[in-house]
């Protein structure tokens, strides 16, 4: 870090987004990647959940049989925004179908 100073460079903010959603939104997030320009990420394609206020419960049994996918990715500061907006503009359409996006500090990569 301090050499980066010294030469004034400024070290790349990077950002983890994970989004958990509801399997039936596979090919709005794939979409919402691509819009926001990321190319790299983790993908879960099957994962349970519960939502925590309204959501119905995604467990994969016969009770519950709607699964969640999630993604994680790590990405340079600006790239999160415009991908927030667009999971925002998703769940304005489809909010009974579950989505959730958490964004944290990415302090050391290699």
């Amino acid at each position: 870090m301090a050499l980066l100073l010294k030469l004034n460079i400024k070290p790349k903010i990077m950002k983890a987004v994970f989004i958990a959603y509801n399997q039936a939104l596979s090919d709005r997030m794939d979409n919402a990647l691509k819009v926001a320009g990321i190319k790299g990420f983790s993908k879960w394609t099957e994962m349970l959940g519960v939502g925590s206020n309204t959501g119905e419960p995604h467990l994969g049994t016969h009770t519950w049989p709607s699964m969640n996918s999630g993604i994680l990715t790590i990405v340079e500061d600006e790239k999160v925004d415009p991908l927030l907006n667009y999971i925002r503009q998703v769940n304005k359409i489809a909010e009974e179908q579950g989505i959730h996006a958490f964004v944290w500090d990415i302090e050391r990569m290699m």
